[in-house]
């Protein structure tokens, strides 16, 4: 009886591995090709590059607002990043409100990506090709600014 289970749990399985069912492509998969195809895409990638902002007027993440020990906060911001700074237990190889993890580097590559492909759409006039061109340059500067501000000098990504 063992060896029925067995052979018959074998024979399922060599059946189900064949199987190309789960090998299919689903239709519409956005890429970075889709990104660009009109205007309203084109507006949406632009919304990215500024989503990257810092929020300077939330003290979970300023570290001058909060950052100091003039002010303390109740009990339930105990987890927050703020406190433990003000608590002095910043160290260098967990470092507390860490943009050098990539999160700006990853907004730089969106501004690139955004300035190689803006060109080619179709819809946009060159008025707001050059208007948010020079958005997306401003915004690639002064990420690479709050990364020179932070931790000194930085490698420049011109160009993905």
């Amino acid at each position: 009886m063992k060896k029925n289970k067995i052979l018959i749990l074998l024979v399922f399985m060599g059946v189900i591995s064949s199987c190309d069912y789960l090998d299919v492509v689903p239709d519409n998969v956005a890429t970075i090709d889709n990104a660009f195809t009109n205007r309203h895409n084109a507006q949406k990638f632009l919304a990215t590059c500024y989503s990257y902002l810092p929020s300077y007027q939330n003290s979970r993440s300023n570290p001058a607002l909060a950052g100091g020990d003039e002010i303390w906060y109740p009990d339930y911001h105990k987890g927050a990043n703020f406190v433990n700074l003000a608590k002095g237990q910043q160290t260098s190889t967990n470092p507390l409100f860490n943009s050098w993890s990539g999160s700006y580097y990853i907004a730089i590559r969106d501004c690139n990506i955004f300035l190689e492909r803006i060109a080619g759409v179709h819809e946009l006039n060159e008025y707001e090709k050059r208007n948010y061109s020079a958005e997306v340059n401003f915004l690639k500067a002064y990420y690479h600014f709050l990364l020179v501000r932070m931790y000194g000098p930085i490698v420049i990504n011109d160009v993905n």
